[in-house]
């Protein structure tokens, strides 16, 4: 097949379009930067330069192509809403139209499990739990709107959406910054980290999007784990561990937490802060919103089931 790539230099995007090379596809990615463009090239993927603020300036590249795989998002949680609606929502909607007007047969968009996040813990849900009217982050809002676009768009094309959890593995960045957070005196667990969150380990993401470019129902959501729900004390004490860090055992409970965070983020927006503030609701849920979901959808449409342990991907780690 022919698949291409947007964020194929990002953590995702690399291993991705590594996978898809070895499983014998021509692959193309987009890249706005030279640095980016390298990252492809050395992948073996064919480079197309261009952004997706200007996808009507390349959009004649995706003709020919089977699949599009939208993997292309900011990799940061706090901004103006502007950033947010430009580089996620509206550059996807530019994306599925050009594609459908290119006549790619298939679009996939990999989404977020921040779509469903606002105050509510979500456990033993499925992609049938709808969204909540205003979710905890932009990022969060903007994928849920691009999501909304994608299934409400008239097209013969193919549209399936992926929803992992929080992505793990070689290149994740968030074990260093947790690091930075305990060498700083930074850090301390929510409810004595006894929250139990959901993961997903990259390759077994690569591995959904695989099954994904073959099958799959159309106007479609899955979400995509590791299947191994675990609490984030026992998960990040690992992580931390292969970094050679003892995290300490500071607590602060989650009902100070919690209003703590939506006042610091109410502050920073009312006064225009510029920065990143010390605390806001959606950091806070990463750790403290218990989430477990049911993958039964995955695994019985596109046949999915995870490639890697969690036991695996920390010996890998």
């Amino acid at each position: 097949m022919r698949i291409f790539v947007t964020g194929g230099s990002g953590f995702l995007g690399q291993r991705l379009i590594k996978r898809l090379i070895d499983d014998g596809n021509f692959v193309g990615g987009l890249a706005r930067s030279n640095s980016s463009g390298e990252k492809i090239e050395k992948l073996g993927a064919e480079v197309v330069r261009g952004s997706l603020e200007n996808v009507g300036e390349w959009e004649n590249e995706l003709q020919g192509y089977d699949v599009v795989i939208h993997c292309a998002a900011p990799v940061e949680f706090w901004g103006v809403w502007s950033k947010f609606e430009n580089e996620i929502t509206l550059a996807t909607k530019n994306l599925l139209m050009s594609s459908s007007k290119m006549h790619v047969k298939r679009f996939i968009y990999i989404s977020s499990e921040s779509v469903l996040q606002d105050v509510n813990p979500l456990v033993n849900i499925d992609e049938s739990f709808p969204y909540p009217d205003e979710p905890n982050s932009y990022y969060g809002k903007a994928k849920k709107l691009a999501e909304q676009e994608i299934l409400s768009f008239t097209t013969d094309m193919k549209c399936i959406i992926l929803r992992p959890t929080y992505i793990w593995g070689t290149g994740d960045k968030t074990p260093q910054k947790l690091v930075e957070k305990v060498k700083s005196g930074q850090f301390m667990w929510v409810d004595n980290g006894q929250c139990v969150i959901e993961t997903v380990h990259v390759d077994n993401l690569v591995e959904a999007i695989c099954l994904a470019c073959v099958k799959g129902n159309d106007k479609q959501v899955y979400m995509v784990t590791d299947d191994e729900p675990i609490t984030v004390k026992d998960y990040f004490t690992q992580v931390l561990k292969i970094q050679g860090v003892t995290p300490p055992n500071k607590n602060i409970p989650s009902f100070i937490a919690k209003p703590l965070a939506t006042a610091i983020e109410f502050i920073w927006k009312l006064f225009g802060i510029k920065g990143i503030p010390p605390l806001y609701r959606f950091e806070l849920s990463f750790v403290a919103m218990p989430r477990k979901y049911n993958i039964a959808k995955i695994k019985r449409e596109l046949g999915y089931q995870p490639v890697v342990t969690r036991e695996m991907g920390l010996q890998e780690l």
